[in-house]
């Protein structure tokens, strides 16, 4: 088994890369030999919904391709929960999370193309901004209805992300209902309907999934409940937090989007999943190799 750490990259860690260009070379070949990178479905499609510039996307492309070649690529979060709640459902006594296949060889096979047609593009990006403003929406909406019980009900009020961290974890909170969610959303005809104490086994023995819980945790809290919501604050949007599935496969885990980067850093500390969550600069300052980016 290789002694390498291993380093997942998030799209904005690439788009630094790219922009470093020649200066990133020293960080490129320190990842190649030293590391051992694993890429993302997610982050493909966001390369792909880039539209704006075509000459921009393609170069993209050709720098996630590079990667791939001591890389493996990890299917969309989606599906590594898919593929973690069948495993567990079959066999709870047996379920490994680390032995549940999540490398997505048809994303590999795909992207080593590196030209893609224009349209695939559009369609990528609109069906993006589409799901982002959906996510925002719904969470925004429930914040009327959660300031009405708090005003009747004021020891109810959480301030920060660690009391709700805390409080999701209770009898009835929010980190059951969302995990069995989750969890049902894998089964494409019945659905289990599952109680806090099934749900939790599952949760605890599923870094990927826990990590994913906790994000949605974190989404409740910063647009339903955070009294900083008001503010023109950025927020990690949907495609930013549902990265927290690719945490536990990670040592380390590289974006160059700081509202995302507190917000791993929260989900990976809750729910005790030991990776490092840091930007490309902080990475490449751990080495010495200089640093083709700012900090955000």
């Amino acid at each position: 088994m290789s002694a390498k750490r291993t380093v997942v990259l998030d799209t904005s860690a690439i788009n630094a890369l790219e922009d470093g260009g020649t200066l990133s070379e020293p960080l490129m070949h320190a990842l190649e030999l030293g590391y051992e990178v694993r890429l993302t479905a997610m982050c493909a499609d966001e390369i792909v919904a880039h539209s704006k510039n075509l000459d921009r996307r393609d170069a993209l492309l050709r720098r996630f391709f590079r990667l791939r070649s001591n890389a493996a690529c990890i299917l969309p979060p989606h599906e590594v929960i898919r593929k973690h709640v069948t495993a567990f459902h079959e066999s709870p006594s047996a379920y490994d999370w680390h032995k549940v296949f999540v490398r997505s060889v048809e994303y590999e096979r795909i992207l080593s193309f590196r030209t893609l047609p224009s349209g695939i593009s559009d369609e990528q990006r609109s069906v993006h901004f589409a799901l982002d403003k959906q996510f925002r929406v719904v969470w925004k909406s429930l914040r009327r209805k959660l300031d009405e019980i708090i005003k009747r009900n004021p020891d109810q009020k959480l301030n920060t992300f660690d009391q709700a961290a805390e409080a999701c974890v209770k009898p009835g909170g929010v980190l059951w209902g969302f995990g069995a969610g989750l969890y049902g959303h894998a089964f494409t005809n019945e659905r289990p309907d599952l109680t806090d104490e099934q749900v939790r086994p599952f949760i605890e023995a599923c870094p990927p999934f826990r990590a994913l819980c906790y994000a949605f945790v974190k989404a409740w809290f910063d647009f339903s409940l955070s009294p900083l919501t008001h503010v023109k604050t950025r927020r990690a949007g949907r495609n930013d937090l549902l990265m927290a599935a690719y945490l536990p496969y990670g040592d380390v885990f590289i974006t160059g989007d700081y509202p995302q980067r507190l917000a791993l850093m929260d989900i990976a500390r809750v729910a005790q999943v030991p990776c490092e969550v840091m930007s490309l600069e902080q990475f490449s300052d751990g080495f010495n190799v200089g640093s083709p980016v700012s900090s955000k």
